[in-house]
């Protein structure tokens, strides 16, 4: 690494096509409990969790450790109880009422740029941390050499799209979990995992499989990113 930044693994579960939801952008009803326990696991496990704006817009997800096992498996790891919550956003358009505001002790970053709307930026310094990192858009190098410098040392990022592509540009990912699920949805505007303008064939990222395990008729795999 030339800069200091956390390990950075993703998490995404996605149809048997490699789609993440539907064109129509719906929630996500394709994964098993099983998927949730294993996310449940990396969030033990991790420091801080990442996710971008849109995510919280589409589908307001709760950012805690659910489950009680998992829960007693972070303690166990000397962990505080609740990660640290970031989000990626230029614009600061979140809706007032979404779960990374709930008051239950976590710490809470919205990570923007310069030029974020000034009112928007006053509503929300009352609600959370602001750290302004680039002027037009987001320098995501920047925010991971915070995120260090706060002490944070693994970094579960769970989406959306296009802040997966512009990590993966930015050569910012160490590690992929992917869950596939015996679905299919199809369609041309329906996300993939990693979004953003893409790669050439000559600019492919190449991965390297560490774990692959089937339940049922879920694979889950865990893939190295290679350099």
């Amino acid at each position: 690494m030339t800069v200091s930044r956390p390990f950075v693994y993703v998490n995404m579960a996605m149809t048997a096509d490699g789609k993440i939801t539907s064109s129509q952008r719906e929630y996500p009803r394709f994964a098993s409990s099983d998927d949730r326990l294993r996310m449940d696991r990396l969030r033990a496990e991790a420091d801080a969790l990442l996710v971008g704006a849109g995510t919280i817009r589409a589908d307001d997800p709760a950012l805690h450790v659910r489950s009680a096992e998992m829960a007693a498996h972070r303690a166990k790891l000397g962990r505080p109880p609740e990660l640290i919550r970031v989000i990626a956003t230029r614009s600061l358009d979140l809706p007032a009422d979404c779960r990374f505001f709930e008051d239950d002790g976590a710490r809470r970053i919205l990570a923007t740029i310069e030029s974020a709307p000034a009112e928007r930026l006053a509503r929300l310094g009352a609600r959370a941390e602001i750290w302004t990192v680039g002027a037009d858009r987001l320098d995501l190098t920047a925010l991971l050499a915070r995120l260090a410098e706060a002490g944070v040392e693994r970094l579960l990022v769970e989406g959306g799209a296009e802040l997966n592509g512009s990590l993966l540009i930015s050569d910012l990912i160490d590690e992929v979990y992917f869950t596939i699920t015996p679905a299919l949805l199809g369609g041309r505007d329906a996300p993939t995992p990693i979004g953003g303008p893409g790669f050439s064939m000559s600019g492919q990222r190449r991965l390297e499989l560490l774990e692959v395990d089937r339940v049922g008729d879920e694979l889950f795999t865990r893939w190295k990113i290679v350099r």
